[in-house]
């Protein structure tokens, strides 16, 4: 996506839930990188995913309450298309994503 508006891309993507190629759902997007491709034009460059770029969004003291610091870049070249979700190239495993919850989803038997 390409606008002269940055608060455009934000829109666009942030809190779009994430699906991997396997469209096994493995977060949400947190935040976006963004770059001036051109003068005056604006290109999502990576989704940042995790807690770690929460204290970007939230309260200091609401993000001092909340486990975990540990973001994940997604570059937009994993990104396969975007629309009501984002859908990844790859799976979540190999870009970092969901750890914990593939951990648990082993530990009970259901992965």
């Amino acid at each position: 996506m390409r606008t002269a508006d940055p608060k455009k891309l934000i829109k666009a993507y942030r809190d779009l839930p994430i699906g991997d190629r396997d469209d096994e759902l493995c977060g949400i997007v947190d935040d976006i990188e963004m770059a001036e491709t051109e003068p005056g034009i604006w290109e999502m460059t990576a989704l940042i995913v995790g807690p770690g770029a929460w204290p970007r969004r939230r309260p200091r003291w609401l993000t001092g309450l909340l486990p975990g610091r540990r973001q994940v870049r997604v570059d937009a070249a994993d990104v396969a298309s975007t629309g009501v979700s984002v859908r990844l190239l790859k799976r979540a495993d190999e870009l970092g994503l969901a750890p914990v919850e593939h951990a648990l989803l082993k530990h009970f038997g259901t992965a």
